[in-house]
């Protein structure tokens, strides 16, 4: 069982634009190496020049086994440079199931969920491995949702991202199993009662935010295995994606060649119009271009 998080006492840094005219946003999810017996992240993600992104958003199994040992969190924070304020994990099952919460609190800094806002763009970086064990940081959580859904205002974009398939019951959004791992229709957004589900509960608050103009995107990184991508925009200015890769798994080049090509998520900020992009980009093809 995770304990509750420590106080972190780190500011997030002051709302300001970039030199840079366009910036580039990367997510990506279940990033681990089926082929590695020290549960390392899947070679290609290695090698992908983080510099070039301006924020990283990391949606959880990014290792198999990331909390077993402490040199498995090392390794993933050489490859991700965890306690940079603009690199974000939300955790998955495969990150936290051999507990040790504290080698993650060490490499990043902060608690499972936060938040980061840089150039009008807001991401908050959920814990979707929460449960009503640990009422006090669900509870908290949920307080860090609703403090920024109440008083965004001035920002272009919103941005949720996590682990696991929670956006079960949103109008006209196919149920997640459709395209991740996990469907978590029930999973508790706070501790006030089993009917406090994303649905009920947060979804409520994103239309608020949508209300004023503000474009929201909700991203979940459980998924690769059979579908690699999904994107759906179920009301003006909400988004829904799915994104992961998995093909590390097949070592046999004609199994390999016969699955769907792994993709990781790109947006592109341009700075002086607030207009936000996105595409979903080949992971083989993007480390030859970049």
């Amino acid at each position: 069982m995770q304990r509750q998080e420590p106080t972190i006492l780190k500011l997030p840094p002051p709302e300001q634009k970039d030199v840079d005219d366009t910036l580039r946003y990367i997510f990506m999810g279940h990033t681990y190496d089926w082929q590695s017996v020290n549960h390392h992240v899947d070679p290609r993600i290695q090698e992908i020049r983080f510099s070039d992104y301006a924020r990283t958003w990391l949606g959880g199994d990014i290792s198999s086994e990331a909390l077993l040992k402490r040199s498995t969190i090392l390794h993933i924070d050489s490859v991700f440079d965890l306690s940079a304020a603009t690199t974000q994990y939300a955790l998955g099952n495969h990150d936290v199931r051999n507990g040790n919460m504290q080698y993650y609190w060490e490499a990043t800094g902060r608690k499972s969920y936060n938040m980061h806002s840089e150039n009008g763009v807001v991401s908050i970086c959920l814990n979707t491995q929460l449960n009503p064990s640990l009422c006090e940081d669900l509870n908290n959580q949920f307080d860090l949702i609703k403090n920024v859904c109440d008083t965004i205002q001035s920002s272009s974009h919103l941005f949720l991202f996590m682990h696991s398939g929670i956006f079960g019951n949103v109008p006209n959004l196919p149920p997640s199993e459709n395209y991740a791992h996990t469907n978590f229709s029930y999973w508790n957004a706070n501790c006030s009662g089993p009917s406090a589900t994303f649905v009920s509960a947060i979804y409520p608050l994103l239309e608020q935010v949508k209300a004023r103009g503000i474009i929201v995107y909700c991203i979940l990184g459980d998924t690769g295995a059979v579908h690699k991508q999904f994107h759906a925009e179920v009301a003006d200015s909400i988004h829904f994606f799915a994104n992961g890769i998995n093909n590390s798994k097949y070592t046999d080049p004609v199994i390999l060649a016969q699955q769907e090509k792994d993709r990781v998520l790109i947006f592109e900020h341009v700075l002086p119009t607030d207009e936000i992009t996105w595409k979903f980009k080949d992971l083989d093809s993007l480390l030859l271009v970049q």
